[in-house]
């Protein structure tokens, strides 16, 4: 019997034995996948924080872009050089506290700010983990001359009428400079926004206004063809009013008689510019022309642009221009000869000449009827536009990257963008 409990005995003693041992194996085993899960946690927390510091910092900026486009960031601290701003304890939609924003933004009011936005997230013992992104940004400006020709109300291309693109860095339109992208547009949605009479071409798009089916909206009568996609407007396509020029000289009225002759070389503020039969005017420098009445050329006048230069004609009255008269740009650059309407300028400007013409021209409130039997080499942006019979339009691309400065509530946008180390913040 005691040979028994002797033997139970020490069997249980091996049974703990081997207990203990394969406990602190298994102990050994666990120590590193425990330090690994703690470590990994560590490195999940540690990621949460850093994604949640740098989405802080992201927050810090689309607040100084909206203050800068929408708001006033003149309520912030500092002044016209810097502005700063710092949002505590900024949290979720919850209440659970996520950190801090520190917001810094040099030259507010200049032509590209720099925003650099830091968020601050804590960690444990007191520690912070930061993240910063520094924006340069840039105003969105205006560009009028995206198409070919852009009507806000509607288009109408009489009989053998047609519009296609060259570039004009390229040299000039012909041979190898002939291009299908002269696309054509308008925000109207009526029946006939866009009228293609007999045997009128659009190489190029046409684009009708926004939620329209283009198939019946788009008039093309007999042979008519539009070369392009037939498509409508995402969004109608703002035309914002033309900023007046400023700072120009006042000239009074311009009154040239008959056969004479004049050359104009400083910028300046005309209440009429009246050109009689048989003159001639030479813009011989850079000059930004701003008439706020009558603009009027008698038959047979010339308005030349020299070569090279370039030339801003804003017009505030009203426009005639009589038959065989000449607005003739030398360089032929349409680049160099912007013609801008106003918001007084609003009646119908109607093109009479029988010469070739190379500019652009951006009359939001005015409908324009061009009824030339020559060629126009640029872009007409306008209320509605009307050409008549054998009317040749070719659309210079180089006009598409040309903005119109000075359009109020031109927001800002985001021209690079970089995550920075936080201590040069």
């Amino acid at each position: 019997m005691k040979k028994d409990l002797k033997r139970k005995g020490e069997e249980q003693g091996f049974v703990l034995i081997v207990g203990l041992v394969v406990m602190s194996f298994l102990l050994l085993l666990a120590i590193p996948f425990l330090y690994q899960l703690s470590f990994e946690n560590k490195l999940t927390t540690k990621s949460y924080k850093s994604s949640a510091a740098l989405s802080l910092a992201e927050a810090g900026v689309e607040r100084a872009i909206w203050e800068l486009n929408y708001g006033d960031i003149t309520t912030w601290d500092g002044d016209s050089s810097l502005r700063n701003m710092t949002i505590s304890s900024f949290q979720t939609p919850d209440g659970n506290v996520i950190g801090d924003i520190e917001i810094r933004v040099e030259d507010p009011d200049g032509e590209y700010p720099v925003i650099s936005s830091l968020g601050r997230v804590a960690m444990v013992e007191s520690r912070v983990l930061s993240k910063c992104a520094r924006i340069v940004l840039e105003e969105e400006k205006y560009k009028p001359w995206i198409n070919g020709i852009f009507g806000d109300e509607e288009l109408d291309f009489a009989s053998n009428a047609y519009v296609d693109s060259y570039d004009s860095r390229d040299g000039a339109y012909g041979g190898s400079n002939m291009g299908s992208e002269g696309h054509v547009g308008t925000n109207g949605t009526h029946y006939g926004c866009i009228d293609l009479d007999s045997n009128a071409r659009i190489y190029g798009n046409a684009l009708s206004g926004p939620e329209t089916i283009p198939e019946d909206v788009i008039i093309t009568r007999g042979n008519a063809e539009i070369f392009g996609e037939m498509d409508s407007l995402s969004e109608p396509n703002d035309m914002p009013s033309v900023p007046l020029p400023e700072d120009l000289l006042y000239s009074g009225d311009y009154s040239l008689g008959g056969n004479d002759s004049d050359t104009i070389d400083e910028s300046g503020v005309y209440t009429s510019f009246r050109l009689d039969s048989n003159c001639t005017v030479t813009i011989a420098a850079d000059v930004s022309l701003y008439v706020t009445g009558e603009f009027a050329m008698r038959s047979n006048s010339q308005l030349e642009i020299a070569p090279g230069v370039k030339v801003t004609i804003y017009l505030g009255g009203s426009f005639i221009q009589h038959s065989n008269t000449q607005i003739n740009n030398l360089s032929e650059d349409p680049t160099n000869l912007l013609i801008l309407g106003t918001d007084t300028f609003n009646g119908e400007m109607e093109w009479n000449s029988n010469s070739q013409f190379w500019g652009a021209v951006y009359v939001p409130k005015a409908d324009v009827h061009f009824n030339s039997n020559a060629d126009f080499y640029g872009s007409i942006s306008a209320k509605s536009f009307e050409c008549d019979s054998n009317s040749k339009i070719h659309y210079d691309l180089a006009l598409a990257a040309l903005a119109l400065d000075g359009v109020d509530d031109t927001p800002f946008k985001i021209k690079s963008w970089q995550e920075v180390i936080p201590a040069t913040f």
